[in-house]
């Protein structure tokens, strides 16, 4: 149903997930670092600006992750579900808890996932709480997802499809694709030239 979260088959997206991202927990950075092949970035705004400052910015905004979204969903655009959102909390515990309140009202029926240390440094500890909804591309609470991000109210969200066979990081500024294949990642790339940042970093 639309604007309301539906569930999601926990264990049945535990394995999928690491099929396709072995070794590799659902955050960006890690994602970036073990499969640099498969990446791609992209501008939200003209020219790299970096947030919104009119109605007209934000739809365009939309307008991008709606496309790239869509391009990645083929013939699963049409219809319920199709999305999986993952959204984070965190904590200096392996303890989950509760997300930052303008988040969770995106969500609020997300279902926790998994938690992983994510610290880089011996001797701390930065635990990463996964949240986990899914959704249609035509929800309201996408959008409401979308532009939490673009305004820099949280961060650490991914976007995927039940087989996780590709993931999509949203950030204040552009967006982090990491395709299915080498060849689906070139073909975004030519189709959304335009969207690239001037170096060679997301190309």
């Amino acid at each position: 149903m639309k604007g309301r979260d539906q569930s999601v088959d926990i264990a049945g997206l535990d394995g999928a997930w690491n099929r396709s991202w072995p070794e590799c927990p659902p955050e960006a950075r890690r994602l970036r670092h073990r499969f640099p092949e498969r990446w791609a970035r992209f501008h939200a705004l003209p020219e790299g600006k970096r947030y919104a400052t009119s109605d007209a910015e934000h739809a365009e905004i939309l307008r991008r992750h709606h496309a790239l979204l869509e391009d990645l969903l083929g013939d699963a655009t049409v219809g319920d579900g199709g999305l999986v959102a993952i959204t984070c909390s965190w904590s200096a515990t392996g303890s989950p808890t509760p997300r930052d309140s303008t988040v969770a009202a995106t969500t609020p029926g997300a279902a926790h996932w998994r938690s992983d240390d994510l610290a880089t440094e011996p001797g701390f500890h930065s635990w990463w709480h996964f949240y986990v909804s899914a959704m249609d591309l035509r929800d309201p609470a996408l959008d409401r997802l979308l532009l939490c991000v673009a305004d820099d109210m949280t961060d650490g969200v991914i976007l995927t499809e039940p087989a996780c066979a590709w993931a999509v990081h949203p950030y204040d500024g552009g967006v982090d694709v990491f395709a299915e294949s080498i060849g689906v990642r070139d073909e975004l790339v030519s189709a959304y030239a335009a969207w690239l940042p001037s170096t060679l970093q997301g190309t």
